[in-house]
């Protein structure tokens, strides 16, 4: 009395193939999730490969967030590097630099994580001064310098913003209800 065409049960069938789909991401999920275990020790030990240890899971809404704020330092350091070749006292006329005391002043103004700012920027290479860290009227003679021309910084710089947010667009979030909110 019941009749079904194909075109129904493949309708059926798909919805039970993607439903077991889930239940299978979901018991993967619930494997490796600490959350989910009594005991630490019941837990399976995870594998990471050495580039992966210490970063998100690709896709995941700590990763994207990870991006986002790569974005937003990679702009605060060209903001910096911006506010030292306008200001900049170039003796010589070859040397960009600003003393840390007077970038104090201006960057204040505008964030006031300046010393974190300046970290960054020397660990990428964009900036240099003498000494591990600056302070604030201690080092205020001190120079921070550009280490290449403004210009070649800044398309060094937008060039890496506008990777991160290709990545951004190419990777949508998977399965929401599984990643961290």
């Amino acid at each position: 009395s019941c009749s079904r065409t194909p075109l129904q049960d493949n309708t059926v069938l798909s919805r039970i193939t993607l439903f077991n789909e889930h239940v299978k991401q979901h018991q993967q999920w619930q494997r490796i999730n600490p959350f989910s275990h009594y005991s630490v020790k019941d837990m399976p030990k995870r594998c990471f490969l050495k580039e992966q240890y210490g970063t998100a899971p690709p896709g995941s809404l700590s990763e994207q967030r990870a991006l986002q704020a790569q974005v937003i330092s990679l702009q605060e350091i060209l903001q910096l590097c911006e506010l030292i070749n306008e200001k900049c006292t170039a003796s010589d006329g070859t040397e960009v630099s600003l003393p840390f005391g007077q970038l104090f002043e201006l960057y204040n103004h505008i964030s006031d994580k300046l010393l974190g700012t300046l970290l960054c920027a020397r660990r990428h290479k964009y900036v240099d001064f003498e000494g591990e860290t600056l302070f604030q009227g201690r080092d205020d003679a001190k120079h921070v310098r550009l280490l290449r021309p403004f210009e070649e910084l800044r398309a060094e710089i937008a060039d890496k913003i506008e990777s991160i947010r290709c990545l951004t667009t190419e990777r949508p979030v998977e399965h929401p209800e599984l990643h961290d909110n």
